[in-house]
């Protein structure tokens, strides 16, 4: 039992290693960075692969998640961002054409259905296609 659950959880990161890398590889990729997070995202996507560089970890019980700005209402979720502020890229997909900007937050463990922390870091996705 244990070992199909490693298997499983084994398949699943390669998988989204192979996405990652066609992102990366995507002859149309455009890339944005600011401080504490990046974005690579082609034109024929609704994603992007997203790295968190050089944040601390949040504090205990809270975790990084990822928003996305939905007027003027709470940010959407992306998903709780893996690791405690490491390099890890991370896999964001059903991103619209509107989406502005990228927020992390710190959250509670295992994090929010809207995200409602301050942001700890922001990025504008204008230059890579999104929000225009």
């Amino acid at each position: 039992m244990e070992l199909t659950r490693v298997q499983d959880r084994l398949d699943a990161r390669r998988t989204e290693a192979r996405e990652i890398a066609h992102v990366l590889a995507a002859p149309d990729a455009r890339f944005t960075r600011g401080e504490g997070l990046s974005a690579v995202a082609p034109a024929r996507w609704d994603g992007a692969v997203i790295t968190v560089t050089g944040l601390s970890d949040p504090p205990p019980g809270r975790d990084h998640q990822l928003g996305v700005p939905e007027g003027s209402g709470p940010p959407r979720s992306l998903g709780v961002l893996p690791g405690r502020g490491s390099d890890t890229p991370y896999l964001a997909s059903g991103l619209t054409s509107d989406a502005s900007s990228l927020s992390v937050t710190a959250e509670p463990d295992g994090g929010s259905k809207r995200p409602s922390g301050a942001p700890v870091v922001q990025l504008a996705l204008n230059s890579v296609g999104f929000g225009e």
